[in-house]
């Protein structure tokens, strides 16, 4: 007979979607940067947010007892060890997560996928008929998508940079880039660096203004294109950060060959991604894996699967270096 602790445990579970779309919101209202200054009464933070008082004291107070708040005499809340992060202000924020997670492309995703795993498809192309980053070029939920990946990619930066020797790279091209951060960080901390910004046209033409604030605008040339059809060529040091695990295993080999083929003599490729492991026990990059399932034709992969992949594009895995939150710079060199 199972124990009273498992049909607890696993109703917990099964009503775990709640916690997530009540940070969503309290994330989409800022109730953490209200809190930044200290504990704040309800009618306080409905005043500031824009919210109904009493529907908002509920969330809260919900919230509270799941940890995310702290619920004070008087009616007042307060920010915990775990809603500081949600601040927008603060290094390594999840604020712009959560707003994402909360969206609504992201639930009608999640929603599909039952529909995804009897098929085979992907439950973004279920819902939408389209993939994400067809659907994000004119969706309404493109801005945040975009916040949100600003934001973890400028919150990997500095674990990157501890982790991974960049001294020796001359020129840097991060291929899918973005706007910019990670390349950046990387030319910040290497003075000597230039940097290729490469992306589709219409996101590298808001780059700009990223690389000016971070002073590497005159070291770093940016380059619209499609990186299935070819790369910048010349450079000594190919960025893929969270790229290949967008795509389907023939689409990642063509990404690397163009990669492979761009890249001077001597040159190597950084791949920067999870990689799965056989240990038991939660692991982020397996719910990652299941995230791309919902929205594109990509997977995370395991080492012993990403060596086959370079093996297929002309490159060997030389080094997989873990950094302090949970990625892989995974260093690859000429076959």
């Amino acid at each position: 007979m199972q124990s009273d602790s498992t049909h607890a445990e696993m109703r917990r579970l099964i009503v775990g979607h709640a916690v997530t779309i009540a940070i969503s919101t309290v994330a989409t209202l800022r109730i953490a940067d209200h809190l930044a200054e200290g504990p704040k009464a309800t009618a306080e933070l409905a005043r500031l947010a824009g919210a109904h008082e009493g529907f908002l004291r509920r969330v809260l107070r919900y919230l509270a007892s799941e940890g995310v708040f702290a619920a004070l005499e008087g009616d007042r809340f307060a920010l915990t060890d775990r809603s500081h992060w949600l601040r927008s202000d603060v290094p390594g924020s999840v604020h712009a997560r959560a707003m994402f997670t909360g969206s609504a492309v992201s639930w009608t995703g999640w929603g599909h996928m039952l529909a995804s795993v009897q098929s085979g498809t992907s439950a973004m192309t279920l819902a939408y008929g389209q993939s994400l980053f067809d659907y994000l070029k004119t969706g309404p939920d493109a801005a945040t998508f975009n916040s949100f990946m600003a934001a973890q990619t400028a919150a990997s930066v500095t674990a990157l940079l501890e982790a991974y020797d960049f001294s020796d790279a001359r020129e840097v091209a991060d291929i899918g880039g973005g706007h910019g951060a990670l390349l950046a960080g990387i030319l910040r901390a290497q003075d000597a660096a230039r940097g290729v910004l490469f992306d589709m046209p219409q996101v590298v033409a808001n780059a700009q203004p990223l690389l000016e604030r971070a002073g590497v605008a005159g070291r770093c040339r940016l380059v619209g294109g499609d990186f299935f059809a070819a790369v910048p060529a010349g450079a000594d040091l190919y960025l893929l950060k969270f790229i290949l695990h967008d795509w389907s295993d023939a689409e990642c080999v063509r990404i690397l060959r163009n990669c492979r083929q761009a890249m001077a003599p001597g040159g190597r490729v950084l791949i920067i991604e999870h990689l799965l492991s056989e240990a038991s026990g939660p692991d982020f990059a397996r719910f990652m894996d299941v995230n791309m399932m919902v929205f594109t034709s990509g997977q995370e992969r395991s080492r012993a699967e990403f060596a086959a992949l370079l093996d297929a594009a002309g490159l060997r895995l030389r080094a997989a270096v873990p950094t302090s939150i949970g990625l892989y710079a995974l260093e690859c060199t000429a076959a």
